[in-house]
């Protein structure tokens, strides 16, 4: 996301332009985009002198609240899904009805993998193949 200087508005993504008043971000672009320094007057690849007009540059007191505006949605639901996971493991600390379930859950699951384990190769083999994905012919 990036924030036009020029126009006080948002814009997602990297984009070159600014979507609502079009000017470019800290770079001069030629008419075929190639990228220049702001202080460039000539295009180091085209020798074009037609340059784009760059957005001003941003305030130093802004360019940590906008890079702390960008990684909060990210933290919040970081902090969302920590108290979704500590709910959910104080339910099973504290619920006897969920960890007897549990329990026997687990109990089922090692009975069947104890008894996939003796089973002869032939019949491994066969219950492997049900479950991996059959390529398509190439004509």
């Amino acid at each position: 996301m990036r924030f036009c200087p020029q126009c006080h508005k948002l814009t997602s993504g990297e984009p070159l332009f600014c979507n609502n008043c079009g000017a470019t971000y800290d770079a001069k672009l030629c008419p075929a985009r190639h990228l220049n320094p702001r202080h460039a007057e000539v295009c180091s690849q085209c020798g074009s002198r037609d340059l784009s007009t760059p957005a001003p540059r941003l305030p130093l007191w802004l360019r940590p609240v906008l890079f702390t505006a960008s990684l909060l949605p990210g933290v919040v639901l970081a902090l969302l899904l920590i108290l979704v996971v500590v709910a959910m493991l104080r339910e099973l600390a504290t619920n006897g009805q969920i960890q007897a379930q549990l329990i026997t859950l687990l109990f089922i699951l090692a009975i069947l993998w104890w008894l996939y384990m003796h089973l002869p190769n032939f019949i491994q083999k066969a219950l492997r193949s049900l479950w991996q994905s059959k390529k398509p012919d190439k004509h």
